[in-house]
């Protein structure tokens, strides 16, 4: 975590097959724009403004929602902190974080100067120089009295140009240990733990609670406010997933993509904003050519991939997720769905003679005919014409569910190995065994076939969005669950060993 600045990444000099690739890459992005990139075009960074005195949590909050390991909010100094400095990480690009120092008792000089930041940050014209939220971290107290300095109450009543504000009060794992310590030594583990939570929560609203809502109760805008502990425990991580809903709720609709792309707690605001983004375009009309007349299936899915990746924002640095390898190997998992017969107009095209033919399709995409020619394993439907048939309309479906499952287990494999990791091979590997070994592959494609076969007759116009919404249906309700893991041996010695998670099997939901 650093002030803002420029970086670039060094890549080796592509050969002569890379550069065809680039080459065909980018008359593909020109004529299928990216969603992501369309709705991020005046703002690309979540902007947030974290206010808290040193020792509160900051720190480890930023490195826990956003999943980076560099951030460093500490002043030496009471006092000294430079509000105007943007703070960036190159493990998440997706935000800027501004920092000012809490406010102590008796200081006024602070307090000035946030008031004043947050007035002109709220003039800026343009969207991407405004504050989008402002955390207010305060530590949980432990003992009895007054939790707010008079400077607290003050900014509390504030009128914050409309800024969506939440309170967190951090640290609420140590409130929890001090009531476990206090328990009788004389009862069971279990009646422990739970006598010590339910004093904890009252603790918590006797003394966080009501005394902020007796400060706000008269604000026109509400303040949210919640309790976090960013401590890897299985009792405390939906904590962080509440922090995210919180700050989402308040939130400008301009900025509700923006926000499940930087942060990095909570599956449902990445799986969320995936439907979002999706309906709002190349997912519209699956069954029809709306968007990708006279498009190869690879043009097609190439845009679709992009996108989705995108808005989980992994660390991925070498863009394993975006490369043709790992396309490739998603598309091979649903060439189960693809019905066609190996004569007439819809055969699939041969690596034997597929060269002269592909090239007819693609004059303008060499890299694809270049690949099939030297035997590269790839997928044979991705060579075709995008086409109205129900085979089509069910690999569609079923790579965009295969892929976001697979999105799941990697982003929970992450979880389990701490923040800032990078996304390798090795981990994609992992999930592609766990998307296996679930059977989650098998459920989602008797789902899709079934849901195909029963409206393949006749796709009325008034209907094609029907296919839209059974995908959001699936995508909705076929969730990897990280309270057991792992079924896959590799996974469990994987998360053993980084001593995150405990968890002794994994287990898949489905409510279809």
């Amino acid at each position: 975590m650093r002030p803002s600045s420029e970086s670039s990444l060094h890549s080796p000099v592509p050969s002569s097959t890379s550069t065809l690739r680039d080459r065909g890459s980018s008359i593909i992005e020109q004529e299928l724009a990216s969603s992501t990139e369309e709705i991020l075009g005046s703002c690309d960074r979540f902007r947030i403004l974290v206010v808290g005195k040193s020792g509160a949590g900051k720190s480890s909050l930023i490195n826990a929602t956003f999943s980076i390991h560099t951030a460093n909010v500490s002043h030496e100094m009471s006092g000294i902190s430079n509000i105007y400095q943007e703070i960036t990480s190159e493990q998440n690009t997706r935000f800027i974080l501004h920092d000012s120092q809490g406010f102590a008792a008796g200081e006024t000089q602070n307090y000035t100067t946030v008031e004043k930041f947050i007035a002109e940050k709220a003039k800026e014209p343009k969207l991407k120089d405004r504050l989008h939220a402002i955390w207010f971290c305060m530590e949980v107290p432990t003992e009895n009295g007054a939790l707010f300095e008079k400077a607290d109450d003050a900014f509390l009543r504030l009128d914050l140009q409309s800024i969506p504000v939440v309170v967190i009060f951090t640290k609420y794992d140590l409130l929890v240990r001090k009531f476990e310590k206090e328990a009788s030594d004389s009862i069971g583990e279990q009646e422990r733990e739970t006598m010590a939570n339910q004093k904890a929560d009252e603790f918590y609203d006797k003394n966080c609670v009501r005394p902020l809502k007796n400060i706000t109760r008269n604000r026109q805008v509400p303040i949210s406010y919640v309790r976090v502990s960013t401590k890897k425990e299985v009792c405390y991580a939906d904590t962080l997933v509440k922090l995210v809903e919180e700050t989402q709720s308040r939130l400008d609709e301009r900025m509700l993509i923006l926000w499940a792309l930087a942060q990095r707690v909570s599956v449902d605001a990445k799986i969320d904003a995936c439907i979002d983004v999706g309906k709002r375009k190349y997912w519209r009309g699956l069954f029809s050519s709306l968007h990708f007349p006279g498009k190869t299936m690879e043009q097609c899915l190439d845009r679709i991939h992009d996108d989705m990746i995108d808005i989980w924002n992994f660390n991925d640095p070498l863009l394993n997720l975006k490369s043709r390898k790992f396309k490739n190997t998603m598309a091979r998992l649903v060439e189960d769905l693809d019905d066609r017969n190996s004569t007439g107009a819809t055969q699939m095209l041969s690596f034997s003679g597929a060269y002269g033919a592909i090239t007819t399709i693609l004059p303008i995409v060499p890299h694809v005919a270049l690949g099939a020619a030297a035997g590269i394993a790839v997928a044979q439907w991705l060579l075709h014409i995008y086409q109205e048939t129900p085979s089509i309309l069910r690999l569609l479906m079923g790579y965009i569910c295969d892929l976001t499952n697979v999105l799941q287990c990697i982003f929970w494999i992450m979880q389990g190995r701490g923040n800032g990791i990078e996304v390798n091979w090795a981990l994609i590997d992992l999930a592609m065994d766990e998307h296996e070994n679930t059977h989650a592959r098998s459920l989602i494609h008797a789902e899709i076939r079934d849901f195909v076969t029963r409206r393949s007759i006749v796709i009325q116009a008034t209907r094609r969005d029907e296919a839209m919404e059974k995908l959001s249906n699936i995508l909705q309700n076929v969730r990897f669950r990280p309270e057991n893991l792992s079924q896959s041996p590799r996974i469990y010695m994987s998360l053993l060993e980084s001593k995150v998670f405990s968890f002794d099997k994994f287990s898949f939901d489905s409510t279809l």
